[in-house]
């Protein structure tokens, strides 16, 4: 054995030479195969009105997936479902929402509160309608009359 007893010799380096820079200025791969670079460079605010103008926000990769009309219809309609992908067209549910309930309070101050104020509970055209998914049942929006 080469060396004499008591003495050790240095093992050699095993280490990268990445690993005597610090982490954040190494490049690496991140999990997901995707290469990143050191961190980003250091935020300098400029005061508002100042420098350039602000970059646009950015785009979803898929704008039109996710996206509810605003206007819909108390009436079924066919709507591609976000959660389950199928073309479909919805199930209604009418559900009370802010006009029931105010009727049925105002018909109660009239005085009507033998039963007459919970009319507005019976007409589905004065409640909300749920319209969601014949597929997958996750409700996709609420039509609301107020």
């Amino acid at each position: 054995m080469g060396a004499s007893r008591g003495q050790h010799r240095a093992a050699p380096n095993l280490e990268p030479k990445a690993a005597s820079t610090p982490l954040l200025e190494q490049n690496s791969w991140a999990p997901g195969g995707y290469y990143t670079q050191g961190p980003p460079p250091p935020y300098s605010p400029s005061p508002p009105g100042l420098g350039a103008p602000l970059p646009p926000p950015p785009m979803s990769v898929y704008p039109e997936l996710f996206r509810v009309p605003r206007l819909l219809s108390p009436d079924p309609v066919q709507f591609t479902c976000p959660y389950c992908m199928n073309r479909i067209v919805t199930v209604t549910t009418p559900v009370p929402g802010v006009l029931t309930w105010l009727l049925c309070t105002g018909i109660f101050v009239a005085g009507c509160f033998l039963g007459c104020c919970l009319v507005p509970f019976c007409v589905d055209s004065l409640m909300d309608v749920r319209h969601t998914c014949p597929v997958c049942r996750q409700e996709l929006f609420l039509y609301k009359r107020l």
